[in-house]
């Protein structure tokens, strides 16, 4: 057999071959979906331009939310596949319903980018309430995931300002943001703060509804006023709130038959005030006191009842 034919031969078994491994060889396995999240956690907060003004405020005499009607929180939205951050492979709706209220959400739906292991929604709820819960679930049709934040308060009213404001040395800061100028049957008790040495870097100052199962009278508001006043007051030389009731919820009655209710805890429960010992003095085992020797009516007949205290605080007048 000649040199030519052998290459020729040898070729053709070469094509052959490879042509048997093109037909035999097995396709190449197609890549696995992704895992889908199995979980979803949403968590309410306070929002970070609030928290950065009070960062030098104790962390016990903060609230996990700090908010009020009309007033930003925020919203933390997480996907989990048991605890590992996980994501969808394409963009994600989450709708976004409050509890039970009188108010509304102002953002109700957001949409989770594909790849993204959640989002962070800037939130606000339009009525004070004692206890918003926000639920998140997922636009999926076939097993939706859903999750709850934990109940946290919306405030009427909420201010931040400087610790050394004029309005809290002078006296005149109230818990409605205008100095408590107006107590009405419709807004019937209001908090006017008076620190003559003002608190050490930025405060809060809130009005709220009082939660149910509370010694308030009803309808009261509680004055709620977060602060770092450490070595600022003395028993003897304390900061002061008076609690302004008006007439149709507080009555006729003499100043020492109505008691404040008081917590120096953001979540606390209120528990009634003790009389303090004497006018403008906090007793030895005492934080708070009621000042019922400076406590009077005013000429329109409202309560004015003052309670001295060291430290920061949520008030209001029991029932």
């Amino acid at each position: 057999m000649s040199v030519h034919l052998r290459r020729v031969i040898r070729s053709l078994i070469a094509v052959a071959a490879l042509t048997l491994a093109c037909v035999v060889a097995p396709a190449a396995a197609e890549a696995a979906p992704p895992p889908t999240p199995t979980s979803m956690t949403v968590v309410a907060q306070t929002d970070p331009a609030i928290a950065a003004q009070l960062a030098g405020v104790p962390s016990q005499a903060l609230p996990s939310v700090l908010t009020a009607a009309g007033k930003p929180f925020q919203l933390v939205i997480a996907l989990w596949i048991g605890s590992t951050p996980a994501s969808y492979s394409t963009a994600m709706t989450v709708n976004l319903t409050a509890s039970t209220g009188p108010g509304q959400l102002s953002v109700t739906q957001i949409v989770i980018p594909a790849g993204a292991t959640g989002a962070t929604v800037s939130e606000s709820y339009s009525a004070a309430t004692t206890s918003l819960q926000v639920t998140a679930t997922t636009g999926t049709k076939k097993a939706p995931l859903i999750a709850t934040t934990g109940a946290f308060p919306v405030e009427k009213n909420l201010a931040v300002f400087s610790g050394q404001s004029s309005s809290l040395t002078g006296g005149t800061a109230g818990a409605d943001g205008a100095g408590c100028t107006t107590v009405t049957p419709a807004q019937p008790m209001c908090g006017i703060l008076s620190l003559p040495k003002g608190a050490n870097g930025s405060v809060a100052l809130s009005l709220g509804l009082c939660p149910a199962g509370q010694p308030c009278s009803k309808g009261a508001l509680v004055t709620q006023f977060i602060a770092n006043m450490d070595g600022l007051y003395t028993r003897t030389a304390p900061a002061k709130m008076t609690i302004i009731c008006d007439k149709s919820l507080c009555g006729q009655a003499g100043v020492n038959k109505f008691s404040a209710v008081w917590s120096q805890s953001a979540t606390g429960a209120l528990a009634v005030v003790q009389p303090c010992p004497s006018k403008g003095v906090i007793g030895a085992s005492q934080n708070f006191c009621t000042d019922y020797v400076q406590s009077t009516r005013d000429n329109a007949g409202d309560l004015l009842l003052v309670v001295l205290f060291l430290n920061d605080l949520r008030g209001a007048v029991g029932g």
